[in-house]
């Protein structure tokens, strides 16, 4: 597992595609933080609950700041949702460098995309939320708590995202059965970069390239495009 991390930070670094995704990536999450704010900030100006402007004006800055303290207490699950976007890119670029040999990933279906990244935005959004009840009941725990349940849900989803690319549903849930200590302990690598203020906006592209190598290691597939173990699919 620390080769296949060594490889994926190597392959951030110096492959023009995956650092475009980067970039990409950063964007669209710090906007995302941003904007909603500044979208409910605008959505409250119109609302007038009291007779005293400057009532109203300090709703809309409050509904703002609560809106902005909430995206980045849920910034687990925006890295989760902007990374299921940008994850195709990430793991055609490391298997053509790292494993030429595959065949062409599987046609995956619309619905099955999109139900896969809603459920587990939902999820993540759900966990960090007990997570935050936990640490307000528990205090001195937060770290843990919020290690331990994002370290799940991430192992959980880049190995689902991954492993649609190439094995049907059925043969996913067998292998996460059948190799899930392998993805979870990758998932809690990736939950302690979390930890890392602005180091933590890369998770997204590391961590779709991370698993990829995890994936294709738990297959059988090694760097060079060498398979010991047909992949389902």
């Amino acid at each position: 597992m620390p080769n296949a991390l060594r490889l994926a930070l190597q392959q951030m670094t110096s492959d023009p595609a995956i650092r475009r995704v980067l970039w990409v990536s950063f964007a669209a999450t710090i906007a995302l933080v941003l904007t909603l704010p500044a979208l409910v900030g605008w959505g409250l100006s119109f609302v007038h609950i009291a007779n005293w402007s400057w009532v109203d004006t300090t709703l809309d800055v409050l509904g703002g700041v609560a809106v902005l303290a909430l995206g980045i207490l849920l910034f687990p699950a925006i890295v989760g949702l902007v990374a299921g976007l940008f994850l195709d890119d990430v793991a055609a670029a490391v298997e053509a460098r790292h494993y030429p040999t595959l065949p062409p990933p599987r046609r995956q279906r619309i619905g099955e995309i999109v139900w896969g990244s809603a459920r587990f935005f939902l999820a993540l959004v759900a966990f960090n939320l007990v997570a935050v009840g936990i640490v307000l009941v528990v205090p001195g725990v937060n770290l843990l708590v919020f290690w331990l349940v994002n370290g799940y849900l991430l192992g959980r989803e880049y190995f689902e995202l991954v492993a649609a690319r190439r094995v049907e549903p059925a043969a996913a849930r067998a292998l996460w059965r059948e190799r899930q200590g392998r993805f979870i302990a990758a998932g809690l690598v990736l939950a302690a970069i979390l930890l890392v203020p602005v180091v933590n906006l890369v998770v997204p592209v590391l961590g779709a390239a991370f698993m990829t190598h995890v994936f294709h290691r738990a297959v059988g597939a090694a760097p060079g495009g060498v398979a010991t173990r047909r992949m389902a699919g």
